[in-house]
């Protein structure tokens, strides 16, 4: 009796397999620069990435579509400017060749094994593994971002202070800056830099703004270019209000991370009561109450 099923899957498998051994031919020995250095404790199965950039190479895929220049500009906060567009090319390049190494494995497999379940455990199992590069950097940029926030109203305050006892804006942001070694910290030091090598307060804080990319910072930074023109009392003003606001938005955030982590508490408890409650009711059952 013919099994339609092995055949379908064999029929969508072999293409598969041969766009898999015709672009490990061709890209074997292309992409080394690109992969070389990348960690297998970030990325799995590194050695791999030319499968993906191969194919990538092939259809002409477009990094700067709208789309991936949001991403790319969501990456430089966390990998920096310089280096985002390289490792979106990196993600883009792995994920393809998850799914063009798993998916003939999994047909094959489910072929093989006359077995629709297998198909379905190892289409999930490539899901879950491409969602898992774009959640990696997607936590590491949520990470930053609460750093970020949590670090503002100190640095807020420190600066309302220094303004306050005569100093002027330039000389506040420098020495603040040198308070620290968080990412708040990192970025106001890259900003004086800037300052330093002719950009004007203008530029300096807007690239600050767009590297932070948090609304509260894009907020104080615009207010804080209008509020310079107008002398230190209005700026040191301006800062104790905004410090204020800022402590309040802080108490706010680990409240919720408090909450968040009581929830994610209930899982394993939920599991352990669980388990409990087996170890007493399974013995009833067997000795016939």
């Amino acid at each position: 009796m013919i099994n339609w099923f092995q055949i379908g899957m064999m029929t969508c498998a072999t293409p598969m397999v041969l766009l898999w051994i015709f672009l490990y031919a061709k890209y074997r020995n292309v992409f080394h620069a690109y992969i070389d250095n990348l960690s297998p404790d970030e990325y799995k199965m590194p050695e791999l990435f030319f499968i993906g950039m191969g194919f990538m190479n092939q259809i002409h895929y477009n990094l700067h579509s709208r789309k991936g220049r949001a991403r790319i500009k969501e990456i430089s906060e966390v990998k920096g400017k310089k280096y985002a567009e390289y490792y979106y090319y990196v993600i883009k390049g792995a994920t393809f060749t998850y799914i063009l190494t798993l998916l003939p494995f999994v047909l094959v497999l489910g072929a093989l094994s006359d077995n629709g379940m297998m198909l379905v455990v190892g289409l999930c199992l490539a899901v879950l593994v491409v969602r898992y590069l774009e959640k990696d950097i997607n936590d590491k940029l949520e990470e930053r971002r609460e750093e970020l926030m949590l670090d503002l109203p100190q640095v807020l305050s420190k600066m309302a202070l220094l303004i306050n006892s005569g100093m002027v804006m330039r000389e506040a942001w420098v020495k603040v800056s040198q308070t620290g070694e968080r990412a708040l910290y990192q970025e106001m030091r890259t900003t004086s830099s800037e300052m330093a090598n002719g950009a004007s307060d203008l530029e300096a804080f807007r690239n600050f703004a767009d590297r932070c990319s948090v609304k509260s910072i894009r907020k104080v930074t615009s207010t804080l270019v209008q509020n310079m023109q107008k002398g230190n009392k209005e700026l040191s003003y301006f800062l104790e209000e905004m410090s204020r606001e800022m402590w309040e938005e802080k108490k706010n955030l680990v409240r919720q991370k408090g909450e968040t982590a009581g929830t994610k508490l209930l899982i394993p408890v939920g599991m352990i009561f669980v388990g409990i409650l087996i170890l007493i009711i399974v013995p009833i059952f067997i000795n016939g109450f």
